[in-house]
């Protein structure tokens, strides 16, 4: 039996234990995607021109952030195509690992370009600042504990905190709002191969992975190496790093979720008369007018005038 020396299980486990917890963010973002995508069709029937709306923003979004990338790593635009029910990118392939990596950036992008668009706007506006984080953990076991019970849940009730209690009568703060909203539901996968088609973001990450092991490994061996330089010499840069590739996924859910509650009212205003949609309306605005005059806790204004106007569309009769 041959024994592994002690250290290269560190080196390799101390990295893989930070790459689970992110990923595993990630698939909730991505299984959120897909079941407030499918909650879109309760509101096609009546509002097809809003549904297409929404669909041919996300979707612009989504090819946005393969085109932003495909420049961003040296490869040319050659087609862009965005409609409300689908979109392609198309761009120059390179040989190489170099162009191997770039390929793969360029596939992911959505999952990062969106909410790294939101994180640089609430950064602009001056509502975050996580470079004070305090994260201690040497072992993989305690690092995967440290994230889930404290970092995650941190970055988490800040953000929620920061969006609950925004002044949304600010036109910054309404713009956020709108972008969060609607730039995060109906990117549907895309063709992002050098011929248009129906091949699929994921679909292409695991096939470029699978057709090219070689490059696959020196990948994960660069990441590696890049990881333990960076954790070695620079912790500080590490922890503000690492922060942040877990706020650029809950920056996304709670975008998906702001779009299930727009989603839910707009059926709720399908199921309420006009007159009652007006009262509604009015008294939102009233709620919201009038607990701001007291100067009070925005928090307070906030949940006080959605529960006025979802109240009022479920109450009256």
């Amino acid at each position: 039996m041959v024994d592994i020396d002690p250290k290269i299980i560190t080196f390799f486990a101390i990295p893989l234990s930070y790459f689970i917890v992110i990923f595993s963010v990630l698939l909730i973002q991505w299984g959120m995607v897909n079941l407030i995508g499918s909650h879109i069709g309760r509101i096609s029937i009546n509002h097809p021109k809003l549904v297409r709306a929404m669909n041919w923003w996300g979707i612009f979004i989504h090819e946005l952030s393969h085109a932003l990338t495909a420049f961003a790593t040296l490869n040319k635009v050659k087609e862009f195509k965005v409609t409300s029910s689908g979109g392609h990118v198309v761009h120059d392939i390179r040989v190489g690992f170099p162009g191997w990596l770039a390929a793969q950036s360029i596939s992911l992008a959505p999952a990062f370009v969106p909410p790294i668009i939101v994180a640089l706007l609430m950064h602009y506006l001056g509502y975050i600042d996580f470079t004070r984080v305090n994260f201690n953990a040497s072992d993989p076991v305690s690092i995967i504990n440290a994230m889930y019970l404290d970092l995650i849940p941190y970055i988490i009730k800040t953000t929620g905190w920061l969006f609950v209690n925004l002044n949304y009568a600010k036109i910054g703060n309404f713009l956020l709002l709108l972008f969060l909203t609607f730039s995060f539901s109906s990117a549907i996968p895309s063709s992002i191969s050098a011929k248009s088609g129906n091949q699929g973001d994921i679909q292409s990450v695991i096939q470029m992975f699978y057709k090219f092991p070689l490059y696959t490994v020196l990948f994960m061996l660069l990441a590696i190496l890049s990881f333990w330089i960076l954790f070695t010499y620079n912790i500080s840069l590490f922890l503000i790093m690492l922060t942040y590739m877990l706020l650029l996924p809950v920056l996304s859910i709670f975008g998906l979720l702001f779009n299930y509650l727009f989603i839910v009212i707009i059926n709720l205003f399908d199921r309420s008369s006009i007159l009652k949609i007006i009262i509604a309306l009015a008294a939102f605005g009233v709620v919201y007018v009038g607990l701001m005059q007291y100067s009070m806790e925005q928090y307070i204004i906030n949940i006080s005038s959605i529960v006025a106007l979802v109240g009022v569309l479920k109450l009256i009769r």
